[in-house]
């Protein structure tokens, strides 16, 4: 049976400082901790708010894919994919005014299908227009660099 979502629902995250360096959120009853590396001040034990970001596109990039998979009816086995954000400190430093502070951000996924090369070329173009995090990406200015490919 499939899940029927409102048209508009609030997500809730709340939160607070553990140290400088370290965070702990909590979704939906669930904790999420991020912290720094060493030479940021950090103890290392948990995720970047940066890779945090792009876990969540990666998440959200799985997700919709299935869905979007399901619905052009494509047989879908599985996936694997990777994401590297090119981070341009420059704004955060106040070196320079920039735009966006991933320009780049690349985006692999190989699948497991039999689908041919143009249905996953629908496949990558629907996920990119209907995934949150994704649309946010781009209307933030990053160019998403994506290869989309057959395991």
């Amino acid at each position: 049976m499939a899940h029927v979502m409102p048209d508009l629902f609030k997500i809730d995250v709340s939160g607070h400082a553990v140290t400088h360096a370290r965070a702990e959120m909590i979704a939906r009853g669930k904790v999420v901790t991020t912290d720094e590396p060493p030479e940021r001040g950090g103890t290392d034990l948990f995720a970047t708010p940066l890779e945090t970001m792009l876990s969540s596109f990666l998440g959200c990039t799985n997700v919709i894919t299935n869905y979007v998979a399901g619905v052009l009816k494509i047989d879908l086995r599985g996936m694997k994919f990777d994401v590297c954000g090119h981070f341009d400190t420059r704004g955060v430093f106040g070196k320079a005014e920039i735009g966006t502070p991933f320009p780049v951000i690349e985006l692999k996924v190989i699948l497991d299908t039999d689908a041919d090369d143009a249905q996953i070329a629908k496949l990558a173009k629907i996920v990119g227009e209907k995934c949150p995090v994704s649309v946010l990406l781009r209307r933030a200015g990053c160019d998403i660099q994506e290869s989309w490919v057959r395991k």
